[in-house]
């Protein structure tokens, strides 16, 4: 049976058509969960959306557009259609994908290659940004194949400005980088285990946009062979980071290796720091000591990895904060990691703990879509 919504958002379509016979594409997204679930990204198959041609636009319930993306993983030919959904615990939500062209839709999301700060890559949302390091940095003999955080307060997108002015070490009222990573995983980067350590590769050797919002971010990044032992091991990361979200999505590849221990690590600070595991559910977080770095009070960053497929064990590895699986040569590791500020919406270890168990949530209960074709 057809829900309410379901009638009401073709009553509202149908004067918009030309005939009544128009195509459309009839989305509805389900929240099986008793949490609601508030401007969370959903896809729909390309495929699915042939008989509308080549552009498309989303209507929400009241017949509204709301912002979309074509996600093409860095190829010339569309694989989904990309939206952010809003439904109550419990409930459906129905949206309409209808021919059309899209509106100019302001990006929630940014990331590039940053050539005139030695090859760094940076990225963010509206939420926090990150960076990791690239060749030209490795030249000069800073190695790190970490991840970055750039905590901020203001809800826009302010790495470019950052880097024009060159004073992003302090707080001038968006936020800062006061994060160190040095040569450790920092907030969430995987690594293979060997003998109970890292086995850390350096900075990456080459980077690709495959999309670029307004609603996602997905970037590549590949690594210069080195040994795991007696294997030569490539490694390549994609990590995507959505609109509105705190943590990336990071799949890993490694080719050359042999089944092996990984883990994704987050360095620990010297002072009291929260710790937080839970390996069942695939869950480590950390919540930093107060950071002092060129000002008296720059707040607390906070950490999160998630593993989707759960954890064997969390433990203190090299001063990191481990989570430990195991990876299957020839399919992509997939993992969540990322960060947030005491500044910027979490102003205790609770607050921290909460949204992580959403991001667990989530991760763990991906909304649900049926798609009808009219």
């Amino acid at each position: 049976m057809k829900s309410i919504t379901t009638y009401l958002l073709i009553a509202l379509l149908l004067p918009a058509t030309s005939c009544e016979n128009e195509p459309m594409v009839l989305v509805t997204v389900r929240n099986v969960t008793d949490m609601p679930r508030q401007n969370e990204s959903v896809e729909v198959p390309w495929e699915e959306l042939a008989a509308l041609g080549g552009s498309v636009i989303v209507k929400d319930s009241s017949g509204a557009e709301i912002p979309s993306q074509v996600i093409r993983r860095g190829g010339d030919e569309p694989l989904s259609l990309l939206f952010q959904a809003s439904v109550e615990a419990g409930w459906s939500a129905t949206y309409a994908i209808v021919a059309g062209t899209a509106a100019d839709y302001p990006s929630r999301v940014r990331g590039r290659l940053v050539p005139e700060r030695k090859d760094d890559f940076a990225w963010e949302n509206e939420q926090i940004a990150y960076r990791v390091y690239g060749p030209a940095l490795e030249a000069t003999g800073e190695i790190s194949n970490g991840i970055d955080a750039w905590v901020k307060s203001e809800r826009g997108l302010v790495v470019d400005k950052w880097y024009a002015a060159g004073d992003y070490h302090r707080d001038h009222g968006q936020g800062l980088d006061c994060y160190k990573v040095g040569r450790t995983l920092g907030a969430g980067a995987m690594a293979p285990l060997l003998d109970s350590a890292f086995v850390l590769g350096n900075n990456f050797a080459t980077s690709r946009v495959l999309d670029n919002g307004p609603l996602r971010l997905t970037f590549e990044l590949t690594y210069a062979p080195y040994a795991v032992g007696e294997a030569a091991v490539t490694e390549r990361r994609v990590i995507s980071l959505d609109a509105g979200e705190q943590l990336n999505r990071v799949e890993e590849y490694y080719e050359g290796a042999p089944v092996m221990e990984v883990a994704a690590g987050i360095v620990l600070r010297e002072g009291e720091g929260v710790i937080w595991s839970d390996v069942a559910n695939g869950v480590i977080a950390y919540w930093e000591p107060l950071n002092t770095d060129n000002n008296d009070d720059n707040g607390h960053t906070a950490v999160a990895v998630i593993f989707p497929g759960g954890m064997k064990d969390a433990r203190q590895i090299d001063n990191h904060l481990a989570g430990i699986a195991d990876y299957a040569p020839g399919a992509p590791f997939i993992y969540h990691a990322g960060a947030g500020w005491s500044k910027g919406g979490f102003a205790t270890p609770g607050d921290w703990q909460g949204q992580v168990t959403r991001d667990l949530t989530r991760v763990r209960f991906p909304l649900e879509v049926t798609i009808e074709k009219k």
